[in-house]
């Protein structure tokens, strides 16, 4: 959710494929797995609103624009829901709009939008790393699930780049994931990264296909750090880490806010892989309570929450796994309640944001069940089979 200077546009390439892309899809869907498969009421409402019949996941809060972001999750909710035609249309527009057709051979452009000029293309070509990561993510589990293969090709391809563009070797350190290619490395021996772009169920699963890739010394290294990132038991937006493994704030993000709120979600959604985190951060859970709903500005280095007279809903949903893996069942009824009076007043005034509602959907759709992942981060739909050993 960092916002990033625009680097260079390009034009909008209309992916030709998207419609033999859906009704192929559809047509698989007549199989028994899409008989079995559970509905899922919000993630079709997320998609009538946000998602395009192209493909095109938009943010109709902020300029109607489109990120690399939302785009991979997307892609993520369409294969929770066994939605193969929606995900291969998510798919074809990220990589005509986003990599010029190259998807894999390029890595996809972070921001799409309207142009000066009043055209529509790509704002920002620099990428986006988590996004990046769940779209690899995705695509290899939509090969394994729809036993699809084609969809691996392309996402070993992506790895790669990310790998090479994506992670840099500090020394000391080891090696981090930076947000993106350009802007992180501050040239000091130090570099900004942002603790949520590394959920533990995807590193565990990288870590696994391909043992020979960073993915689990990056893990590593990003677990030796926890002592100092979350030292106030407060996840942070962003750290600077130094070629000593040495954390400090950033002065440039004095609180934790739209980032942050995802390093609680993915921790509880790791199982005992994310409990150390969990307990880390339990701190998180007491301003929960204080305040009734997750506070949207904290103060990282006091663990202060900021006063304001809102929550947003998407931080609500965000918390529900985290208040479920801590064991606080009174406050994560209470949250819950919240979510949804708040929800449905949003959804009466149309002004629900897609960020939010994408949170929602990861928080419901996991304590509804809709979805887990295993001891080797795979994932685990309502609608499959566990995974094989």
């Amino acid at each position: 959710m960092f916002e990033m200077p625009a680097l260079h546009a390009a034009p909008r390439r209309p992916g030709v494929a998207v419609f033999a892309l859906a009704w192929l899809g559809a047509l698989l869907c007549a199989t028994s797995a899409c008989h079995a498969q559970p509905p899922w009421p919000d993630w079709q409402a997320f998609a009538d609103r946000f998602v395009q019949a192209d493909g095109r996941v938009v943010d109709l809060t902020f300029e109607r624009k489109s990120t690399s972001e939302g785009q991979s999750y997307g892609l993520f909710f369409a294969l929770v829901g066994n939605d193969r035609a929606r995900f291969d249309a998510i798919l074809d527009w990220t990589s005509q709009n986003l990599a010029g057709g190259e998807l894999g051979a390029r890595l996809p452009g972070w921001c799409w939008g309207r142009l000066d000029d009043g055209r529509w293309g790509l704002k920002d070509s620099n990428a986006a790393a988590d996004a990046d990561l769940w779209i690899a993510y995705d695509l290899l589990e939509a090969a394994r699930l729809w036993k699809a293969p084609a969809y691996a090709v392309t996402a070993r391809a992506l790895l790669a780049r990310i790998a090479a563009q994506e992670v840099v070797e500090t020394g000391e350190a080891g090696p981090l994931l930076l947000p993106a290619p350009v802007g992180f490395a501050l040239g000091d021996g130090r570099w900004r990264i942002d603790p949520s772009y590394l959920p533990n169920p995807l590193f565990r699963y990288l870590a696994t296909v391909e043992p020979d890739g960073p993915w689990r010394r990056v893990w590593e290294a990003y677990v030796r750090l926890w002592p100092q990132i979350y030292a106030s038991g407060i996840a942070p937006d962003l750290v600077l880490v130094d070629r000593q493994g040495r954390v400090s704030a950033d002065a440039q993000r004095p609180t934790a806010s739209y980032d942050a709120i995802r390093v609680y979600l993915w921790a509880a959604m790791a199982g005992e892989d994310g409990a150390e985190l969990v307990r880390r951060l339990k701190p998180f859970a007491e301003l929960i309570r204080a305040a009734g709903a997750p506070p949207e500005e904290v103060e990282t280095a006091s663990g202060r929450a900021v006063p304001k007279a809102w929550s947003p809903i998407g931080f609500m949903g965000a918390s529900l796994p985290f208040l479920d893996a801590l064991g606080e069942r009174e406050l994560l009824a209470r949250v819950r309640a919240r979510l949804q009076l708040e929800r449905g007043k949003a959804r009466l005034g149309r002004s629900s944001n897609y960020y939010d509602e994408a949170l929602v959907l990861f928080g419901l759709g996991w304590l509804e069940g809709r979805y887990r992942f295993d001891a080797e981060g795979r994932l685990q739909p309502a609608w499959a089979a566990p995974a094989t050993p």
